[in-house]
């Protein structure tokens, strides 16, 4: 069980139940997922020194898997930014940063490719930041969670209505 608060001097506090460190943030507190786990901002905290912020984990929460919007705000915009845009809060932590998801088409001459989206949630076909850390793979989140082929649709879907014209 996380404590109430931080205690006087602690640079330290609990948010969420994660345990995080206030020094470290310019951005909203953030954690990350990898294999289960999303980023949740906290806002309000300034970081006060120039050191690089750190991406701490957290369990994903369980979003209706008919909820394509839902899923992509809790599990895809805290690093591309509700607006897709590869401008979440957690962007300032990741290297590389976070693709612009509204360029998903574009960048394949037009044309959403359902087969390349439902790689990347996979883990194929990604670029050698994103084997890594740097970006989850859902897909077996989605398994374990339940619902695996209806939540890629729905998130699938969200993401084609948010493709440039």
């Amino acid at each position: 069980m996380a404590p109430a608060g931080p205690s006087a001097g602690d640079s330290h506090f609990w948010r969420g139940g994660c345990r995080m460190t206030s020094s470290s943030w310019i951005r909203p507190l953030i954690t990350v997922a990898v294999l289960g786990c999303v980023f949740i901002p906290a806002p309000g905290v300034a970081r006060t020194d120039q050191t690089k912020p750190v991406v701490s984990m957290e369990t994903a929460k369980d979003i209706s898997p008919t909820d394509g919007a839902g899923m992509f705000r809790a599990y895809c915009a805290p690093c591309h930014g509700v607006t897709a845009k590869g401008d979440g809060p957690a962007a300032a932590a990741l290297v590389p940063k976070p693709a612009d998801l509204t360029q998903f088409a574009k960048r394949r001459k037009g044309s959403f490719s359902v087969r390349d989206f439902e790689e990347k949630l996979q883990g194929a076909g990604m670029v050698s930041a994103h084997g890594n850390s740097a970006m989850p793979v859902w897909g077996p989140v989605f398994r374990q969670l339940g619902s695996e082929q209806l939540r890629i649709a729905n998130l699938r879907k969200h993401l084609e209505s948010l493709q440039v014209k």
